[in-house]
């Protein structure tokens, strides 16, 4: 199988590796160098937390209860069920982010692309810190043919945290194999490359690809 084909499944597999995601964060173009943030006195890299991961804040008791019931019900693939919880949830606390980005996964799974992509429209208007709910809502532009608005949701992901492995390995998926834009798909790969602690030898392979091509 070519290199390519391979980009192209693993671009298709990303909707899924979202959704098996599912209600772990409730809580121009940039520049993409090899390496991304700070250097210590070593040269080694700084890690940059992510902004919505550490950032201050509850859920209320009948929320988490509510979220819990829908993670059992998405566990058990019973989705309309656990759509409608949710919903139900961002009735009562449209504030939570993450329970809008939770609905938007669902809604993916049945298929509603409509319905998931406001979904996370809110949940970026309820927290523009969500890096996650950017990525996805990325993924599912670029799905639809909409490149420039996929590439914006990725930037405003990493403008929020630089060192977000995925939402550089999509942005090289983007400029790879959809703009044709190979010099800015390597730097994300090497970026997404660079930010893990073990190497990648899908990355690897592709940067050696995109490498020879140019």
């Amino acid at each position: 199988m070519r290199l390519t084909d391979i980009r192209s499944l693993k671009s298709g597999a990303t909707v899924v590796a979202l959704v098996s995601l599912l209600f772990a964060g409730c809580a121009g173009n940039p520049p993409a160098p090899e390496t991304t943030g700070n250097l210590d006195e070593n040269g080694q890299h700084i890690p940059v937390p992510n902004p919505y991961l550490v950032q201050p804040g509850s859920v209320p008791a009948a929320a988490q209860k509510a979220l819990a019931n829908a993670r059992n019900l998405f566990q058990q693939q019973q989705f309309a069920a656990a759509e409608a919880e949710l919903l139900q949830v961002v009735e009562q606390w449209p504030q939570l982010s993450g329970a809008w980005l939770n609905l938007a996964k669902v809604q993916l799974k049945l298929e509603k692309a409509e319905q998931a992509e406001s979904s996370l429209q809110q949940a970026v208007a309820a927290n523009e810190d969500n890096v996650f709910a950017w990525n996805t809502l990325g993924v599912l532009l670029r799905d639809q043919g909409r490149f420039e608005e996929a590439q914006g949701a990725y930037e405003n992901a990493l403008q929020r945290w630089p060192d977000f492995v995925a939402a550089h390995r999509n942005l090289g998926i983007l400029f790879d194999l959809y703009l044709h834009e190979p010099e800015q798909a390597l730097q994300h790969y090497r970026a997404a490359q660079a930010l893990q602690t073990e190497e990648d030898r899908v990355l690897a392979g592709w940067i050696v690809d995109l490498e020879r091509r140019m």
